[in-house]
């Protein structure tokens, strides 16, 4: 269920946006069924409601400001939700930010928002109860001609099945890439494959290779410990570090890496 076409006015004050919290929360999940939007985020003059932060949710936020931050502290910076500057009239906020601590700083009118930052090189975003589709749709603005945003990070969190069972998605984007707004990644790293209508939904997004899903269900073993080749999300360098002086710094690996096990674990052995 969308809350839509909400003027971001005084009228849209605290109470109707609890209330369209309290709609969300009485959602029954069901995979494979039509899921939310988004919460809290301006497109074109609406303000949309989406996804509740419960505990699920919640985890794999917190779990990933933990490995991101330990890849260099010194360097990065790990920025918890802001608001993004994507469009004329269209705001985003991520759940989770990277910028280079060393990025040069844009003239106002480029900025990420009034503060006058600059944009980070990577965004996250984590659906639990917010689909695919909605997650995938965002590319257009994290890449926009507006934004320097280099990577987008989307985890989407599935219902358990009735046999226990739980399916786990990554999607990985690069702005570098032949075609951007195509994952270059799609990985499946639950305890379950992907539902077929996710599998349908990813292989009619244009250009998407036809073996473009790996991982659980798709010809890898299960995710069941750390540092499992197949399920590494290489984060490349040279774009966490795009416009920074000289590039990428010396001493810096070409990829960081974040381990899938380490949010399969969250989700399904802490809950």
């Amino acid at each position: 269920m969308t809350s839509k076409n909400k003027k971001p006015s005084p009228s849209w004050n605290e109470w109707k946006f609890d209330l369209a919290r309290s709609s969300l929360l009485a959602i029954q999940r069901q995979e494979g069924s039509k899921e939310v939007n988004r919460k809290g985020i301006v497109v074109a003059n609406n303000l949309i409601a989406y996804e509740v932060p419960l505990d699920p949710h919640a985890m794999v936020q917190g779990e990933l400001s933990v490995v991101m931050g330990n890849w260099n502290r010194r360097l990065l910076s790990v920025i918890g939700e802001v608001d993004i500057i994507v469009g004329p009239r269209s705001v985003y906020r991520p759940d989770l930010s990277i910028r280079p601590n060393r990025r040069q700083r844009p003239p106002f009118r480029q900025a990420i928002n009034s503060s006058g930052n600059p944009y980070p090189t990577m965004v996250v975003e984590i659906g639990n109860t917010e689909s695919v589709r909605s997650l995938h749709e965002l590319i257009a603005g994290y890449f926009s001609p507006r934004t320097t945003i280099q990577i987008y990070l989307a985890i989407k969190l599935f219902p358990p099945r009735q046999d226990g069972t739980v399916a786990l998605l990554a999607l990985l984007y690069l702005r570098n890439n032949q075609n951007p707004i195509v994952p270059t990644i799609a990985k499946s790293f639950g305890t379950a494959p992907l539902h077929v209508s996710v599998q349908n939904y990813l292989r009619n997004i244009a250009g998407f290779p036809a073996d473009g899903i790996t991982g659980v269900g798709f010809g890898s073993g299960p995710c069941n410990g750390a540092n499992l080749p197949d399920y590494q999300i290489a984060i490349p360098t040279i774009s966490l570090f795009n416009g920074v002086i000289g590039g990428v710094p010396n001493g810096v690996p070409n990829n960081f890496n974040i381990d899938l096990w380490n949010l399969h674990d969250t989700i399904l052995n802490r809950l």
